[in-house]
């Protein structure tokens, strides 16, 4: 992992496939031939995320950003007195102070996404509040409350958590409403520290396809029009719409200027622009200090229509969700709206992405005044110098704002040295592949053996006869399994984790969390003892089940009986199909319709994808794959959040007698210590076997989420970190597809998967044979199917042990070999990815080459045909 992997995955994900975004106090910008925001020593215009191209692509004018200096501090000067850090010095000291703030880590990923998303822009809702006390952590703030919830609707009250914080959970609120229901509104109340820039909360929903407006109340700084006194905030307000390009995004303060930015200017010992603030004599000043002592912030356009905008967003941020509305600084209480809308009430999506698109193109290209390059869309300058920071590394600081950074983070590095264990060391922050050798748990051996202990006993001796000891009964918990269910909750992110004789007794568990008269909602392509659970045994205690396509979202909503779904069903990637499926959006859906959303992820477990982390209650892993990862082992792990969720599955694993024995935990404990390494292994020989298939004349189809082409691949890679190491694929003929699944020497031939041992399978005739043929054609399952678990042996070996498979099936069925020739070439350099010494390059020719003989060969056929007075009807 790089340095810039939190900034990668978080604040950049900011920048989505427009580059319409960001802060604006004006609807366009005008850059002049002779504008040059920044002077450099270098110039850097590659983007490197594809989350930024549109914007390289709407404009091929590039912000130069220089490189940071030389120095052991890693800053270096700037032309106007900032200085150069790293982004990944900024990131680290940021972290430091806000964990010597208090914060927890989880806590701390989002803050530092949304301080990021503004310092990036130059926006000074950005790092300025960590260093003057802007998010200081309030004495009484406790965990943040629902006052109110409905369908469409919820109150917070913040219970003086952080903004950043409360809105962020607003925000995620307000989309799942609006996704479910078709409209979301969020408030929150009791936030006594700032929310950052609102565009980054509009542009959370915007990503989703939502209309957004956000609006937030904030103390006493700015006077109305005509008046000293400040009464009102800085009360921004930020919209995003939906457009052709991607979501067009615009955040503007009510206010001319904003408070920190005040406090940044104190701190760099610089004035502050003309005519945006009052002294407290209400003349004009350019005096932080003065502004500070008694004075007030202007409104943004200097007149009564600035101050009745803010008086909109005072009332509908603050009376509207029970914010204070008077002394505001001194009780602490500001308010924040969210409002979340599908534009499929109004009209047609794509219509309405295209009417939006076209307003936005006319501005872009209206007719220029003389000496204008460009016409710049809301934030799109900001956007471009985000893209140009991250992409090279650096970004300019303030001096002043820098050594105070410095000065917090240095207090939590002294803390932190005087504590067993340092930052680094931390078992939260630790690769998974180091997580998985060093086992979080609860459990001490007394010897400090190397490997984990087992206590392969029934009973345990209690210390007196009225009184019980930890443990006293197996069936009711084990040291042994404890370390195993302890080791698995922290992988997942989990409350508790528990652990079965299987899985499909971890799921039957389940489905006991459902009442009679209640209903339960799954996916078509699911696994087949999941499907005969389902329709076989679940209907029994007067359940209903129903299936649907779990990759169409709307179908989801319109399959969710009201009031009677309470438990959703999902697999991604999907078994045997590989058909991905949006966990986050689903898990959205179930919590609106107040049903579990549980995720079987077996396939690729806490390594690859953590369901938890996307809002699902609870993830199911099958360890007889790849935690055993040797076919000796069954068992199944429920990962729990909420600790009323995990009581009752407690009760189910206890009362049923369903926990896993002793020497089965001891065997999963042992497979974990290797299952980074075997599951990293398996997924590279994988994905290239799906590269190898994907090219065969005999494959119609593969289904692998790590292929470019795979339909659902940019939501997979959204929510999981590789495409795994299983695949499927049609070949169209039945008999083709048996005969290359038993003449293969290295796969056996048998069900399951996760194994160290490749395996093969035709999941119609073995592991999904429980469900009737109809059914299966109904779902789209053809019998022709045919599923890979890739092991760890050697890629070549493999792929040249499909490859003579392949070419028996071909010839059986009468197909050219030459064609069969022609899917081997390359073979070797494909597989191995440095054939010719040098990486992909001799892949690429060696692939090349195949296409081109297998065209040749395409259109011999057709001359022999035409030469014959024939004709070819796919051609």
């Amino acid at each position: 992992m790089n340095n810039f992997s939190m900034i990668q995955r978080g604040a950049l994900q900011t920048l989505p496939s427009s580059p319409l975004v960001r802060k604006a106090n004006c609807v366009c910008v005008p850059v002049s031939r002779n504008f040059t925001p920044r002077q450099a020593s270098d110039q850097n215009e590659r983007l490197n995320c594809s989350t930024i191209h549109t914007a390289q692509r709407r404009s091929n004018r590039a912000i130069t950003v220089p490189r940071a200096g030389n120095g052991a501090s890693g800053a270096g000067a700037a032309a106007d007195g900032k200085v150069f850090v790293t982004l990944s010095e900024l990131q680290s000291l940021c972290t430091k102070s806000l964990l010597a703030l208090g914060y927890k880590d989880d806590e701390v990923k989002i803050l530092l996404d949304v301080l990021l998303y503004a310092q990036l822009r130059d926006n000074n809702q950005g790092i300025v509040k960590i260093t003057s006390g802007g998010l200081n952590r309030s004495p009484s703030a406790r965990e943040p409350t629902i006052e109110k919830e409905t369908r469409l609707s919820a109150l917070i009250n913040g219970n003086n958590s952080a903004g950043m914080l409360v809105l962020h959970r607003a925000t995620r609120m307000a989309v799942e409403r609006a996704k479910s229901q078709g409209f979301g509104i969020v408030g929150t109340n009791h936030t006594p520290s700032s929310t950052g820039a609102l565009g980054y909360y509009a542009d959370i929903v915007g990503r989703e396809g939502l209309i957004a407006i956000v609006l937030a109340q904030s103390p006493e700084f700015v006077a109305p029009h005509g008046a000293k006194q400040a009464i009102f905030g800085t009360n921004p307000i930020s919209i995003s719409i939906p457009a052709q390009d991607g979501p067009v995004t615009m955040d503007m303060a009510t206010a001319a200027f904003a408070w920190f930015g005040v406090l940044e200017a104190k701190a760099a010992g610089r004035d502050i622009p003309k005519d945006v603030a009052i002294n407290a004599e209400g003349h004009p000043t350019t005096k932080p200090d003065e502004v500070l002592n008694g004075g007030a912030i202007r409104v943004f356009d200097r007149s009564h229509k600035g101050s009745h905008l803010a008086l909109m967003v005072e009332l509908l941020a603050g009376p509207l969700v029970g914010a204070a509305v008077a002394d505001k600084l001194e009780e602490r209480n500001w308010g924040n709206l969210v409002i979340a809308i599908d534009p499929g009430l109004l009209g047609d999506r794509d219509a309405i992405r295209q009417r939006s698109q076209v307003v936005l193109d006319r501005v872009r290209n209206a007719e220029r005044m003389p000496g204008v390059d460009e016409i710049m869309l809301p934030g799109e300058r900001g956007n471009r110098l985000a893209a140009q920071r991250i992409s090279s590394g650096i970004i300019p600081i303030e001096p002043n704002l820098l050594s105070s950074l410095r000065l917090m983070a240095s207090k939590y590095d002294s803390a932190s040295s005087d504590a067993k264990s340092s930052d680094a060391n931390d078992w939260s922050s630790l690769n998974v592949a180091t997580q998985l050798i060093h086992g979080k748990s609860s459990v001490k051996d007394p010897y400090g053996g190397s490997m984990p202990p087992i206590w392969q006993t029934a009973t345990f001796a209690q210390p007196s006869a009225t009184t019980f000891g930890e443990y006293d009964y197996t069936r009711s918990g084990n040291p042994t399994r404890t370390l195993l269910e302890e080791q698995m909750a922290a992988l997942e992110g989990a409350d508790r984790a528990f652990a079965f004789t299987s899985g499909m007794a971890a799921l039957a568990a389940v489905c006991k969390l459902v009442k009679s008269g209640e209903h339960i909602l799954a996916g078509e392509d699911i696994y087949g003892g999941t499907s005969r659970l389902l329709s076989q045994v679940v209907p029994d205690a007067g359940i209903s089940v129903s299936n649907v396509d779990m990759t169409d979202l709307e179908a989801v909503r319109h399959a969710i009986i009201p009031g009677r779904t309470k438990l959703v069903m999902v697999e991604s990637p999907t078994n045997p199909r590989m058909q991905i499926c949006d966990i986050q959006a689903l898990a959205g859906i179930a919590r609106a319709a107040g049903a579990i959303c549980c995720v079987d992820n077996s396939i690729m477990a806490p390594v690859f994808q953590r369901p938890l982390d996307l809002g699902a209650d609870i993830c199911m892993t099958s360890g007889t794959k790849f935690i055993g990862g040797h076919g000796d082992v069954t068992l199944g792990v429920l990962s729990v959040k909420g600790s009323d969720l995990a009581k009752r599955v407690y009760f189910l694993q206890n009362a049923e007698g369903a926990g896993l024995a002793p020497m089965d935990c001891w065997l999963a404990l042992r497979g974990l210590k290797t299952m980074s390494l075997r599951m990293e292994r398996s997924a590279e020989n994988c994905a290239k076997m799906a590269a190898y298939l994907a090219r065969h004349p005999l494959v119609k189809k593969v289904n692998y989420a790590g292929l470019p082409s795979h339909r659902g691949h940019d939501i997979h890679m959204r929510q999981a970190t590789h495409g795994g190491s299983l695949l499927s694929f049609e070949t169209g003929n039945v008999e083709a597809s048996k005969i290359i699944v038993e003449e293969t020497k290295l796969f056996k031939v048998t069900v399951s998967f996760g194994n160290v041992t490749s395996l093969i399978s035709l999941p119609c005739y073995m592991s999904h044979a429980s469900i009737p043929a109809e059914v299966r054609a109904a779902r789209g399952l053809p019998d022709d199917l045919v599923r890979i678990s890739a092991g760890i042996e050697h890629i070549d070996d493999l792929i040249a042990d499909l490859d003579q498979a392949m070419s028996k099936a071909m010839a059986k069925i009468g197909m050219s070999q030459r064609q069969a020739g022609v899917a081997a070439s390359g073979t070797g350099a494909l597989a191995n990815g440095n054939g010719n010494g040098n990486g992909q390059s001799g892949a690429d020719v060696q692939v090349r080459e195949g296409q081109l003989l297998l065209r040749i060969q395409q259109l011999e056929d057709q001359l022999k045909l035409l030469a014959s007075g024939g004709s070819n009807s796919k051609h």
